[in-house]
């Protein structure tokens, strides 16, 4: 197995087959079925979207570029390159969607969300997309899902890959992976800069005195640059057959200016972050028992974050934060192939994590440390019948969580919010169906309980303008989908075709909102909820090896129930859910390159609760090309966003217009031409 995080739990395991000849009367031999996907093999019931970077590989692409191209996710992008990108999925907030990498939980404690921006892509193989549900391989559960990004593994022989690209903005990438195998030792290094100056033009609300409603004028984005590198290594070791032990350590450092609004800039502020995951994970195969699987990891992250705002202008003062955390955690996660076409899986982790906040700016208070320590302990069935032709799977989840804040949190002006412990015991149990009637043609369907915890940025947070609630409640969610997937191939002219149709119907309760209390600043409550639901349809194709088409149209109704003023909101949509969302990708490769148009379409978007403010439809068109001009070298070039469409997503955060980049990419040893098509 390679990666515990996506430990095949799930799939077929046979028992005794048929021996060869040479192995001897009395020799037995087990093998499994072929192979599927990690991603179908982690949760055959999900519905889930694999991405491969390579697919739709591009000059200066981030984690947030190919995500918001995936079937019901939605990303949210306060600017342009660099800036914070944020996810949902199927409705959800960002806090309600956990991330992970090579199944270390890149979500904290202080604040689920993750930028999206600061996850380079290049390092990555795949990135695995789980809609509405959490596989059992992860501990904490996502109302929304999960998303998990998986590192390239080692490769056998030697190869390299070096990038370099340029574009609109003074955007500029390098990036440089080489692996090779040194006494049995599986070398991969990796690493990634990316920096873009972010002086990208846009239009304001005109701010001068007694300008007539709706006049704009044009203006440059300022103090928007950033500088980014990442740099991954791993190293793995084969102690026997059977067994392999795989060290990981990844690390990003970026340094960025932070401009705020459009209309009200900041020359000053500033945010330097760093985030290293270090992990040891040790797997066997059939190694201490016939059909028993093992996987064994421990891992440590550490992440520091730098904000200055000298001048107090993105809040109610000046700011020079030193913030600091520290997770140390360990798993183990065990698949049984049992016989009759039973797997079972069990899942279990324990981690610590510490928050360690400080303000350097003048009068600004002493802040208590934060931990939380959580325990989750995760077993799943999957039963097969009728030749796998339906699969049931029950999973059982339980989690403990317990929050600490060592000394009591105060400001000026603002209530004191005591030290105290918090427990909490959660209890999220799924179960998924697939029947699968004819080869090609299968229906699926899940329901699950998932609960979140509040963060403790929400419980004690004291950032300025949101002041945590203690007697904040989890939120509950009841996530229900079901549809059907196709797939086929009709030679000679249709190598492959794959599509898919998804409902899903998700109730979350005691839904944590901002509410604005005080003059001075929000605080977070829990409301009635929300009721979310949609449809997901997806297709991949390839045509006669020349042609490939993607794309996926995703619809939802995302309401609101909260009771807050006297239930002004209730029935409304929730802000920053979209209601139509399209993607299309055509792709016509052959002997002399690649060329392909996308097509992104968003529409239906409200920027308020009280649905006021409602956002134009954003359209989309991108072109690119790709040259292999040698076997060992290749020409990109990309020009996004033709029609120059700045429709901004979120209030006062303007988005780049028009785009081109280009890149040159050298791979060793040299491509094969067939390989390129």
């Amino acid at each position: 197995m390679a990666l515990g995080c996506v430990l095949p739990m799930l799939a077929p395991h046979s028992g005794a087959a048929d021996a060869p000849a040479d192995a001897g009367p009395s020799a037995t031999v087990t093998v499994r079925a072929p192979r599927v996907s990690d991603t179908d093999a982690t949760a055959p019931t999900a519905f889930a979207t694999t991405i491969n970077p390579a697919d739709d590989a591009s000059t200066v692409d981030t984690v947030a570029d190919v995500l918001a191209d995936a079937a019901g996710v939605t990303v949210r992008r306060l600017g342009g390159p660099g800036d914070l990108s944020i996810l949902s999925i199927r409705g959800s907030s960002a806090n309600e969607v956990q991330m992970y990498l090579d199944g270390i939980p890149l979500s904290r404690a202080r604040n689920e969300t993750v930028n999206l921006s600061n996850l380079p892509l290049d390092s990555l193989e795949r990135i695995e997309v789980y809609r509405g549900t959490t596989p059992a391989a992860f501990a904490v559960a996502g109302i929304g899902g999960v998303v998990n990004l998986v590192t390239k593994a080692p490769s056998l022989t030697p190869a390299g890959q070096v990038q370099t690209g340029y574009g609109s903005f003074d955007t500029r990438k390098v990036a440089a992976s080489y692996s090779q195998q040194v006494h049995g030792i599986d070398l991969l290094g990796s690493i990634t800069y990316l920096g873009s100056a972010g002086n990208f033009s846009f239009r304001a609300p005109d701010p001068a005195a007694g300008s007539p409603a709706g006049a704009t004028v044009k203006q440059t984005r300022t103090n928007n640059a950033f500088d980014a590198v990442e740099g991954l290594a791993k190293a793995g070791y084969t102690l026997a057959p059977g067994l392999r032990l795989d060290l990981t350590s990844d690390t990003f450092y970026k340094g960025q200016g932070v401009p705020g609004i459009e209309t009200n800039q900041s020359p000053d502020a500033s945010l330097n972050q760093t985030r290293a995951v270090n992990y040891l994970r040790l797997a066997s195969t059939d190694l201490l028992a016939d059909r028993l699987d093992l996987a064994s990891t421990l891992y440590g992250i550490y992440e520091r974050s730098h904000f200055f705002d000298p001048n107090g202008d993105l809040g109610t003062g000046q700011q020079d934060r030193h913030d600091h955390t520290g997770v140390v955690g360990t798993s183990l996660n065990a698949t049984y192939y049992a016989p009759a076409g039973q797997t079972l899986g069990g899942f279990t982790e324990l981690s610590h994590e510490t928050f360690d906040p400080s303000n350097d700016a003048p009068g600004a208070p002493a802040e208590p440390n934060e931990h939380r320590l959580r325990v989750a302990i995760t077993g799943q069935d999957q039963a097969g019948f009728f030749d796998d032709r339906l699969l049931l799977v029950p999973t059982a989840r339980y989690e403990h969580v317990r929050d600490d804040m060592s000394g009591a949190l105060r400001a000026l002006g603002r209530p004191t919010v005591p030290g105290e412990t918090r427990d909490y015991d959660l209890f999220n149990p799924s179960f998924g169906v697939q029947v699968r009637p004819l080869d090609w043609m299968g229906l699926r369907g899940n329901i699950g309980r998932f609960e979140r915890v509040p963060n403790l940025g929400e419980l004690y947070g004291n950032t300025g303008f949101v002041v945590g609630n203690p007697s904040l409640k989890s939120e509950t969610a009841t996530n229900r989908d079901i549809g059907l997937f196709l797939t086929h191939a009709w030679e000679p002219w249709v190598d492959s075709v794959r599509t898919e149709y998804a409902y899903f119907d998700n109730d979350i309760d005691d839904l944590i909102v901002l509410v604005l209390n005080n003059p001075a600043y929000a605080t977070p409550i829990n409301v009635r909820g929300a009721r979310i639901r949609g449809h997901e349809v997806s297709l991949q194709a390839r045509l006669a090896r020349y042609v490939r088409v993607a794309g996926n149209y995703t619809h939802q109704d995302a309401e609101n129930r909260s009771q807050v003023y006297g239930g002004i909101y209730d029935g409304k949509q929730l802000p920053g859910r979209p209601r139509d969302e399209v993607y299309t990708r055509l792709e016509l490769t052959g002997p002399p390159g690649t060329v392909f148009y996308e097509y992104a379409h968003r529409s239906g978007l409200y920027l308020d609760q009280a649905n006021f403010r409602r956002v134009g439809a954003r359209d989309v068109h991108s072109v690119g090309a790709a040259w292999p001009v040698l076997a060992s070298l290749t020409l990109s070039f990309e020009a996004r966003n033709l029609t120059d469409d700045q429709t901004s997503d979120v209030a006062g955060f303007p988005l780049p217009g028009r785009a081109f980049y280009g890149s040159i990419t050298m791979t060793m040893p040299p491509a094969h031409r067939e390989d390129m098509q």
